[in-house]
């Protein structure tokens, strides 16, 4: 089976970007579920992890809900990744430590693996949220030119 992110993280990427698209205020995640047609129970369960990590803030009560505890352009989407799914890592050994046994040390493609992670490690890390709120900018700003070009 090929490396995949799982639901988990792929939602918490995009509750993440809605936040961050909110600019500072407060969201509800029922918004946020009717606006990407997702569970608010599954989206409560990710936002949980995202709140103990000092991702996010949250407000009861009227004008409540959730908003990014820091800038856009300070957290990326690899510190989401990594709080609601764990380590990354594209074959377990990599990260299992406490069973040796899995992958002997004499292994040679324990290297490469751990390459390949570190790798989409730094990829994710060298995306913010800002980055992709700016992408979505300049596509939008990209299809108006092309709309007029049309005509």
């Amino acid at each position: 089976m090929p490396f995949r992110l799982s639901t988990r993280g792929h939602y918490a990427v995009l509750v993440m970007y809605e936040l961050a698209k909110s600019d500072g205020a407060y969201s509800s995640l029922q918004d946020i579920s009717t606006a990407r047609k997702l569970s608010q129970g599954y989206l409560e369960q990710i936002v949980r992890p995202l709140r103990e990590a000092g991702l996010v803030e949250g407000k009861r009560g009227f004008g409540g809900g959730y908003a990014l505890a820091r800038s856009a352009s300070e957290i990326t989407v690899g510190e989401i990744v990594r709080t609601v799914e764990g380590p990354i890592v594209p074959v377990q050994c990599v990260a299992d430590d406490l069973h040796p046994e899995r992958c002997p040390d004499d292994c040679r493609a324990k290297s490469v693996w751990q390459k390949v992670g570190q790798a989409i490690d730094n990829v994710l890390d060298s995306i913010t949220l800002e980055d992709l709120i700016r992408e979505e900018t300049q596509d939008a700003a990209s299809s108006k030119g092309d709309q007029f070009r049309d005509e």
